[in-house]
């Protein structure tokens, strides 16, 4: 209490809550604070005030049962008073774990693997702070490269060292982009402006001084492989504007150029195989971009999100791009293929009652004829399958949790652009659709460049290029879900060749 009365933060503070039990021990006391640290900041009924130290999540003597006493913990604060008759917390914890404030908070613990990385950024920061040059964090979907910057972000800032810093952090998805801005609202010591797009670095309002180099002190870049370059792009004016202003080749450079040209010290969250259109640099554009440091990346392999851990985002990988895995089958993950799309959907529904963070979830393979209709009676739809009709996403931005509050939203199928970057708490359902068929000569997936209708996905490319993009869009897919992820394959002989790889099949 003498170091909390000591920070001037505190000074107002006139009441004191202490939680007690004579089973404590320091390694419980630690794991209970930085729990309670993590869910009342994702409950949202404060703001919190503390710093961030750098909270590990470690293991200890008897920890699933000092679990289920925290539960109780919890559920006394949701009943207990403040003099004032607020409650200290609100949601359940469960509510709360499946929130995107919980999932993309800055006071969430850290694995080995994730303390062990930032220690290193950390350093090579420090350390370049006179020999100025790029960082890159490379990991597989599911390590927590999100997480990770968005912690690093709450941490600079916080740090004496860099309290006049320009320190921002960079989200090329404007999904994701506004869900962080979302989240950076209600953490002490930072704001939604730490949030920037790409084209922010050229703004004034952010920090940029016209005709002036590294403007930026430190800007952590994620989603990198989502960086764009002049080609295929809707916004092609917007680009070029930017390009011209920092004093660049709109037609040679790309994004990932705008930071290197803006930043002392970028840090870059990349993963290569995470590119999934024409206007993302391939990974030798964004090598000759960056430089060196892409080729000593700092590594994250310890899975997060997914139950089936490193062995599944491996062995889906090999089955996509046509490598026959054995098959195999996973203890702590339900990887399911369905035959018959009827019982796919009973399958959805019946998850779906019970985990309202279940979505279906589809590679670009209809068109978008109920784009901009927003309520659209049933008569209107994108896609059929064995005479079930189908909607895309109503919206973009915010799509997975606009289906919490609305049934029919959630009945709808997300495409790459509306689910990269998320993941879901439970069951994810996948489609595979038309747009990738079964190349009998080769003995793997090839695409259909007819059935793929995303224009701006394929104009211009090669069929080697297009199969590329289609690869990693449904090695994104893939990866989505934390317990489980069903799958329905349109095609018949892409069935047959994906049947081989379920143990119940065989």
């Amino acid at each position: 209490m003498e170091q909390h009365s000591a920070n001037k933060e505190k000074v107002a503070f006139r009441e004191a809550s202490l939680i007690y039990c004579d089973e404590f021990n320091m390694s419980v006391i630690t794991d209970y604070e930085h729990r309670l640290i993590q869910l009342m900041s994702a409950d949202g009924v404060y703001r919190l005030t503390n710093k961030n130290d750098g909270m590990q999540d470690g293991n200890y003597f008897s920890k699933a049962e000092y679990a289920r006493m925290f539960e109780d913990l919890w559920e006394d604060l949701r009943g207990h008073k403040l003099p004032d008759g607020r409650t200290i917390a609100d949601k359940t914890i469960r509510e709360i774990e499946e929130s995107e404030l919980f999932k993309y908070s800055p006071y969430k613990s850290l694995n080995s693997g994730q303390v062990e990385a930032l220690d290193r950024i950390i350093e090579a920061i420090r350390r370049r702070a006179s020999n100025p040059n790029p960082v890159v964090v490379e990991g597989m979907p599911g390590t927590g490269k999100t997480v990770l910057a968005v912690y690093l972000l709450k941490m600079l800032k916080d740090m004496p060292e860099f309290k006049d810093a320009n320190i921002r952090l960079v989200e090329p998805m404007p999904s994701l982009r506004k869900t962080l801005r979302r989240v950076l609202r209600t953490v002490g010591g930072l704001s939604a402006r730490d949030v920037i797009g790409p084209g922010d670095v050229a703004k004034p309002a952010y920090g940029h001084v016209p005709g002036k180099k590294k403007c930026f002190d430190v800007l952590l870049v994620g989603e990198s492989h989502r960086l764009k370059q002049y080609r295929n792009i809707v916004n092609r004016g917007s680009f070029k504007k930017t390009s011209v202003a920092l004093g660049l080749d709109y037609q040679a450079c790309s994004e990932a150029d705008w930071i290197m040209d803006q930043t002392k010290i970028p840090v870059f969250f990349y993963d290569p195989l995470q590119a999934v259109k024409p206007s993302s640099p391939s990974h030798e554009q964004f090598l000759a971009s960056v430089g060196s440091a892409a080729k000593r990346p700092i590594s994250l392999t310890e899975q997060m999100r997914c139950g089936g851990g490193s062995e599944y985002l491996e062995y889906v990988r090999d089955i996509i791009w046509g490598r026959n895995p054995e098959a195999t089958w996973f203890v702590d993950y339900d990887f399911e293929l369905h035959e018959d799309f009827l019982d796919f959907q009973e399958c959805f529904e019946e998850t779906l009652a019970s985990n309202d963070l279940t979505r279906m979830v589809a590679g670009f393979a209809w068109p978008w004829a109920t784009k901009g209709k927003t309520g659209a009676p049933p008569e209107v739809y994108d896609m059929e399958i064995e005479g079930v009709r189908l909607k895309w996403n109503c919206v973009q931005e915010g799509w997975v949790d606009r289906g919490l509050d609305d049934p029919s939203v959630a009945r709808e199928v997300g495409c790459i652009h509306t689910i990269q970057g998320y993941d879901l708490s439970n069951a994810f359902i996948i489609i595979i659709g038309p747009d990738m068929k079964y190349d009998a000569v080769l003995d793997r997936p090839r695409v259909d460049r007819g059935s793929y209708h995303d224009t701006n996905g394929k104009n211009g490319t090669t069929e080697e290029e297009l199969l590329g993009y289609l690869r990693n869009i449904y090695y994104v897919l893939l990866t989505r879900g934390i317990e489980s992820t069903h799958i329905y394959v349109c095609d018949l002989e892409l069935r047959d060749y994906f049947r081989r790889f379920f143990v119940e099949n065989l």
